[in-house]
């Protein structure tokens, strides 16, 4: 068997090919990628954090996989459904994980007489680690002295009505996952490093519940990986958390774990998702019904990475939405700049927000796009967009910068330059830049009550003077169905559309050429963001 290397689906379909040199499948055979989300801190302010994506190339071998506390029964009867209901998905994973050789480590705490006879218990207690007795501990990371927890749990974080009695009715782990003999069985942080240390093992995939307790602080949890200095990694797809949405700050169970992910991106280790193992779509709990937002960040000047995760958090908080990222890197050069991670998201998104510039996309990716816009589903566009599949210069026929991928996947890369005219209903011809002035914005006379001005006050409306700050150049707008909303204006200069909506064919899209991180500190801006979201998972109601 050959691993296929998949980036844009962050190697989806790793498992599936063969091959016919030996030598070549000894070399691939052994080694597999993931795509990992994190948020790092800005540069440029303070406090704050982008998202980013880094694809890494593991070996096998030098791999594990730690399933936390998926016990046969907790006390908590909504968390014992939702470990169920995870259970299979799960074990599809690890079943995949350990034929590629992969370890398999199953840590149901407090369960350890039960499987004192297991060869994987066996195992599991062979070895113990003098560098873990030293480091492990319970106290937070040094990263997170100063970070705020996002969910309220000192109820216990129990969501049934009535409260379940707490106690500790777990005997074994849930027979929904398999254990096999090659695998190792362990509750002890001591015991699973000292294991790590004789197979040499450097990469650890976490993944089971809960996040905001067992999976961020046991002995074997993602603190302690850390502290060891593993290459640790939350499978986020895999787990849940602990949480009454009575609680602060009373948003939905799932959306709390989704602020829990948040948190640890930021603050204790990267994320992946499980379909870079399976292939499959990523695991979604059947009770979530939010609506899902794909935010696809891919550009270099106006930090998107940074102002539309801040802008999905908001979103999270009040609007119970689901939030997911595609993205790509945030320069503009380099080996890899056209492959924008996870657009798998497009599949299951009800919404699809876009700030890209200027890449080209790999076949299967800008099918999934396309998918997406014909299926009818609404799109947000954000200043860059307008440009967002349309390279200002040829694409090379040969060479990287012609492709993207590995070995046997590779794909031809696309360009989409009609997708600013047929989806934004937009003509997008450079911009005046070097702005003296901030642009003076003006709603289209007759617009004033239209519903993504709601709440806004737009008679003192003018763009700050910043860096890149520009007024993008769009006249004549080329689509016959746009309704403009707002125009700017410079000294000297004709007016141009800034806000519009195109009612396609089979959907509706809001452009806006704003999108400059200073607008985002403009009330007028941030309320006409969150009123698009209303406006069009509303249907333009």
């Amino acid at each position: 068997m050959r691993l296929f290397i998949f980036i844009l689906f962050s190697v989806s379909l790793g498992f599936q090919s063969t091959i016919n040199s030996e030598a070549q499948n000894t070399i691939e055979a052994d080694r597999f990628v993931v795509s990992l989300e994190k948020r790092i801190p800005s540069d440029p302010d303070t406090g704050a954090f982008v998202i980013v994506n880094e694809i890494q190339e593991w070996y096998c071998k030098e791999t594990a996989i730690i399933i936390c506390d998926m016990w046969d029964q907790h006390w908590c009867k909504g968390a014992s459904e939702r470990v169920a209901e995870m259970a299979p998905f799960m074990n599809n994973v690890i079943t995949t994980a350990r034929n590629r050789g992969i370890l398999i480590v199953h840590a149901p705490s407090q369960c350890m007489d039960y499987y004192k006879n297991h060869p994987a218990r066996k195992l599991g207690q062979k070895y113990k680690s003098k560098k873990a007795k030293n480091l492990i501990s319970n106290n937070l990371l040094d990263s997170e002295k100063y970070a705020f927890w996002p969910v309220d749990q000192k109820d216990g974080g129990c969501d049934d009505d009535p409260q379940c009695k707490q106690g500790q009715p777990w005997t074994k782990q849930t027979v929904m996952l398999e254990i096999s003999d090659r695998d190792a069985i362990s509750d002890s942080g001591i015991e699973i490093a000292g294991l790590f240390e004789a197979r040499g093992i450097r990469n650890v995939i976490l993944m089971g519940v809960h996040e905001n307790m067992c999976i961020i602080g046991r002995s074997f949890g993602l603190r302690n990986m850390v502290r060891l200095g593993l290459n640790v990694v939350l499978m986020r797809d895999l787990t849940d958390t602990m949480y009454n949405s009575t609680q602060w700050p009373v948003v939905s169970h799932f959306t709390g774990n989704s602020l829990m992910t948040e948190y640890i991106e930021k603050y204790v280790c990267p994320t992946m998702l499980s379909c870079d193992f399976t292939g499959q779509r990523q695991f979604r709990f059947k009770e979530d019904d939010r609506p899902v937002i794909a935010f696809i960040i891919a550009e270099n000047e106006y930090r998107a990475n940074q102002t539309l995760p801040e802008f999905a958090h908001e979103l999270l908080l009040t609007k119970g939405v689901s939030c997911e990222f595609a993205l790509g890197k945030p320069v503009y050069t380099g080996e890899g700049i056209h492959n924008i991670e996870n657009l798998k998201i497009l599949t299951d998104a009800d919404l699809a927000v876009i700030q890209v510039r200027r890449r080209a996309l790999p076949s299967p990716g800008m099918a999934l796009l396309r998918q997406y816009v014909s299926s009818g589903k609404p799109v947000l566009g954000l200043r860059t967009a307008s440009h967002a599949f349309a390279l200002n210069k040829p694409l090379p026929a040969t060479g990287s910068q012609a492709s993207a991928g590995k070995g046997k996947d590779i794909y031809s890369l696309e360009q989409w330059p009609e997708f600013d005219r047929d989806i934004l209903g937009g003509n997008y011809q450079d911009h005046y830049g070097a702005l003296k002035t901030g642009i003076n914005y003006s709603v289209v006379p007759g617009m004033e009550s239209h519903p993504l001005f709601k709440g806004i006050n737009t008679d003192d409306f003018t763009g700050p003077v910043a860096p890149l700050y520009s007024l993008y150049k769009n006249r004549p707008l080329r689509s016959p169905d746009v309704q403009v909303l707002l125009t700017g204006k410079i000294p000297d200069k004709p007016d141009e559309p800034v806000l519009w909506i195109n009612n396609r064919r089979n959907g509706k899209t809001i452009y806006t050429s704003m999108g400059h991180w200073e607008d985002w500190n403009m009330e007028q801006f941030r309320k006409i963001m969150f009123n698009a979201v209303d406006y069009l998972f509303n249907n333009g109601n």
